[in-house]
């Protein structure tokens, strides 16, 4: 470790630890395009302001006609760092406003800490220190700042095209030490007819999850036509999870609310699916409409409570990246259809195909569309990167656990010679895409003075 390095990182800290929570206040969330924010004004905002932050740093920093931020320092070969400003909508259940950016108790709260902006920002106050330390490097770091990683990646497809690759890239969008394999990503719409009108009991509307790859924490559907015996039903029902049921009757309408605890998609067992348990529910009513009934009855045969895609016939490992996992992310009702969404990542040795296969036979007589498939990922242990990585972790923190495989999907993906690299560590408690999401302003300290000491690694190699 160079002392002087990390004693300039650390002078930074109450800097760096405003400038996080100025960028959490900004809702990134993908909204319709504006001009110039092909993902929304709030996306745009925040775009905008880090471009400006690093400007005032002191970088040749800019804006990619609204798709990615890049910030530069130095010429010549290049190191990349690849992370994102757009958020997962924030759910309910805070203890906080989720867009506050409050500093409490050590730590800084808010939608995007831990995922991404904190990670990103902590590289940037990294760099910061570098640029003091070394001002003229015959190397280059340059940081991308992605704006829809959570909904499509559209933003690293632009920069493949328009702009340089980096030789080789991090990104602090995962966990220390090293990720040498992540889990193939791919989300599926299954949809089905589905009548809201006419007599008996028929659904007036349906609303459940906030995005595929998070655990659904809440669920709602309006219901007509409920006789005394079918609302003595759901009164009554209890769910297989620990989702909590609220049910209002007004105007001869009846409202069925489920408020489950979310996760992140990657990880479905960590939360309780609202959505799970509606579905639980509807699918015992008696429905006028047969198809939505004959759907639903499918939806919780194939799916229900499920994680790891049993009842599916996709379930299965590998024992380089674990096992598949399964996420029933959304469902809505909209235009005469019932539309479902789930998000699946597979094994490095799965492939996409034959899940699909599995999923239309499963739910025959239903559309079936693929949709943001990312293939898995795999950089050997005994990369050039790989064992750099480890080898700063391993002198910053006297820690030298073996690279580990994900079922989250990182920018690494997006261009040759990457790995996600941090930023939570080992034993460290995920809340990204969960309520209360927030990060210790040790640990993000600690990514900083990792990533600074990664950077003037790579610049006197």
């Amino acid at each position: 470790m160079d002392k002087k390095l990390d004693d300039l990182v650390l002078s930074l800290k109450d800097e760096m630890v405003n400038s996080i929570s100025e960028s959490i206040k900004i809702k990134s969330v993908r909204e319709n395009p504006v001009e110039g924010g092909p993902f929304g004004e709030g996306i745009k905002k925040s775009l905008e302001h880090t471009v400006e932050l690093a400007g005032k740093l002191g970088f040749q920093a800019r804006n990619a006609e609204g798709y990615v931020g890049i910030v530069d320092f130095g010429s010549g070969k290049t190191f990349g760092v690849l992370g994102h400003l757009d958020v997962v909508p924030e759910g309910e259940g805070w203890e906080v406003p989720p867009y506050s950016g409050l500093v409490k108790n050590g730590e800084i709260w808010g939608r995007g800490t831990q995922d991404d902006k904190g990670p990103m920002i902590a590289a940037l106050y990294a760099l910061k220190a570098i640029k003091e330390y070394c001002p003229n490097p015959s190397k280059r770091i340059r940081l991308i700042f992605g704006t829809n990683e959570e909904s499509g990646w559209e933003c690293m497809k632009y920069y493949v095209k328009h702009e340089e690759i980096p030789d080789m890239s991090v990104t602090p969008d995962a966990e220390f030490p090293v990720i040498f394999a992540e889990k193939g990503i791919v989300s599926y719409t299954i949809s089905s007819r589905a009548g809201n009108d006419g007599e008996g009991l028929v659904i007036e509307s349906l609303q459940a999850g906030e995005a595929a790859n998070m655990v659904a924490s809440i669920a709602r559907a309006v219901l007509k036509g409920v006789t005394p015996d079918v609302f003595d039903k759901i009164k009554n029902f209890k769910p297989s999870n620990e989702a909590k049921i609220e049910v209002r009757e007004s105007a001869g309408k009846v409202e069925v609310s489920f408020t489950g605890v979310s996760a992140h998609g990657s990880t479905p067992y960590k939360g309780h699916s609202a959505l799970a348990a509606l579905v639980d529910l509807l699918a015992d009513l008696p429905f006028s409409d047969r198809e939505l009934g004959n759907f639903l009855h499918l939806v919780r045969s194939k799916i229900g409570y499920e994680f790891f895609g049993e009842s599916l016939g996709i379930a299965g490992r590998d024992s380089m990246s674990g096992e598949l996992t399964l996420n029933i992310g959304t469902m809505k009702l909209v235009g005469g259809e019932i539309k479902l969404v789930i998000n699946i990542r597979y094994p490095v040795f799965f492939n996409e195909a034959m899940i699909r296969t599995q999923i239309e036979e499963a739910f025959k007589g239903c559309r079936v569309e693929m949709h943001n498939n990312k293939n898995p990922l795999y950089v050997s242990p005994d990369s050039d990167l790989v064992k750099m990585c480890r080898q700063v972790y391993r002198e910053m923190t006297d820690h030298d656990e073996d690279p580990i495989a994900i079922g989250g999907g990182t920018y690494a993906r997006a261009v040759p010679n990457a790995a996600a690299f941090g930023a939570l560590f080992p034993g460290g408690i995920e809340r990204a895409h969960q309520p209360n999401e927030r990060v210790s302003i040790d640990d993000i300290l600690m990514v900083a003075r990792i990533y600074a000491q990664l950077f003037l690694r790579f610049l006197q190699s």
